[in-house]
């Protein structure tokens, strides 16, 4: 098999923008179809990728419909958290591979079901576990499976996400709400590794939650509802929405962070600055110039360009005060500690008060530990050994994915086993026991009691 067709499903930023272009390049791919239900998102897909209007559609139900010809070998489906299952069991049945975007499902049930599907019709499901593919938690992988550390003891994990990130999806963004549970939507990845590096799966689960804080009895005194209509906090406050979407200032400052690659952190607060003259400059092609097009800020708006930004601060929950918001209920805090059935015990915390996005983790084993962390652009591992005390870190090269270069990788895998050369990494059948172990952590967070999952 040559160049692997496909199709995507639901045209936003992880299909458009993220995986669609990996997969649309000469001698690898083409993208010959989509079916998205918003006009103005579907008409600019097809225009990226070239796909003629027969093969456009406004829904899964009429790109997957029985008696139409399968128009690809694969499948990439990249609608909403709550509606994976779906279009999935419906591309399978019609003959496709699918990449699914994680999460899989809200239950376990939708994860029986995929699972089951793909093996009644004898096809591909992999998830987007982009993490396992990153070079942080891809080196780690490699060095626990070597036997370096010995017999693995403990695990702990830690996504810290950032307060404005937090403020962002999980405030005003479409996953405002706890019935697509943060720790489901956002940290199955990390439960993902954690089952991953433990190397069995989870037996028992305890977990607790520590509600949010954003609520509007804690709006500071004289906040309007939304930001842009001149709040007087706007200079302390850290969740401005006019600083985050028009300014760009809380991705700026996480840049300002960065010692890697040398001199970027440096440049951060240059580069806000010329970016700020920029937008006020009376050239349009220089206003132009300081646009950004790509997520956050294509999350509040189709149009991103000042006056379409502007308009969605004033019409839509983006520009909301994040204490006024209203239906939002993610947690600020969760943990989840676990036992393997191999004995590994391993604890994970997911927190929203981070001062920026990162992960860390560290693998400790009967004759070495290591230590790694993934924040930004940068990323290191640090492995020492018991017996001699030395130590060897390894600093990545610099990744532009916002997923620690995981993302090219992952679609390497999918299409390398669409073309039969390998089994995918991360497929529908590995990534159900981290959904398990999350749905098991939102029980025992709800009822208070260890969760035991080796009967079930």
């Amino acid at each position: 098999m040559g160049e692997v067709t496909a199709v995507i499903v639901g045209a936003g930023e992880r299909g458009v923008h993220a995986y669609g272009p990996r997969i649309h390049r000469p001698g690898v791919g083409r993208v010959v179809g989509l079916a998205e239900p918003d006009p103005v998102r579907r008409a600019r897909a097809a225009e990226r990728f070239d796909v003629p209007p027969e093969a456009c559609f406004p829904s899964w139900t009429d790109l997957f419909a029985p008696g139409r010809p399968q128009l690809a070998d694969l499948a990439l489906v990249t609608t909403g958290d709550a509606q994976h299952v779906e279009p999935t069991l419906l591309a399978l049945a019609a003959g496709y591979h699918v990449l699914l975007e994680k999460p899989m499902a809200l239950d376990d049930d939708g994860c029986r079901q995929i699972v089951e599907a793909a093996q009644r019709h004898d096809r591909l499901v992999g998830v987007c576990h982009v993490y396992r593919y990153s070079k942080l938690f891809a080196a780690l992988h490699d060095v626990v499976a070597s036997g370096r550390l010995g017999d693995v003891i403990s695990i702990q994990l830690s996504e810290n996400v950032a307060y404005w990130h937090y403020a962002h999806s999980y405030v005003r963004g479409l996953t405002r709400n706890a019935r697509v549970p943060m720790l489901l939507q956002k940290s199955c990845h990390d439960l993902d590794l954690l089952v991953w590096l433990a190397g069995a799966p989870p037996t028992r689960v305890v977990s607790f939650v520590r509600p949010t804080e954003l609520v509007a009895a804690n709006a500071p005194a004289g906040a309007p509802e939304r930001c842009i209509d001149g709040c007087p906090h706007a200079a302390t406050c850290p969740y401005d929405a006019v600083a985050a979407y028009v300014h760009l200032e809380p991705m700026l400052r996480d840049l300002s962070l960065h010692r890697w690659p040398p001199g970027l952190g440096a440049a951060a607060p240059l580069l806000r600055r010329v970016r700020g003259l920029a937008q006020q400059a009376p050239i349009g092609a220089v206003r132009r110039a300081a646009e950004w097009h790509r997520w956050p800020v294509n999350a509040v708006s189709d149009d991103t360009s000042p006056e379409g930004i502007e308009h969605a601060l004033r019409t839509t929950q983006w520009g909301r005060c994040a204490w006024k918001v209203g239906d939002n209920d993610q947690p600020s805090a969760q943990t989840v500690d676990i036992e393997f059935a191999n004995g590994v015990l391993a604890s994970f915390t997911m927190h929203s008060a981070s001062h920026r996005s990162m992960r860390q983790v560290r693998v400790d084993g009967t004759t070495g530990s290591a230590v790694g962390e993934l924040a930004g652009l940068e990323s290191w591992l640090e492995v020492t050994d018991h017996r001699t005390s030395r130590r060897r870190r390894t600093r990545f090269a610099p990744t532009f994915d916002g997923h620690g270069g995981g993302e090219g990788p992952l679609v390497a895998d999918m299409l390398a086993a669409v073309r039969g050369e390998r089994a995918m990494g991360a497929s529908a059948h590995d990534a159900w026991p981290s959904h398990r172990l999350a749905f098991a952590a939102m029980e025992s967070a709800a009822t208070g009691r260890v969760v035991d999952l080796a009967g079930r």
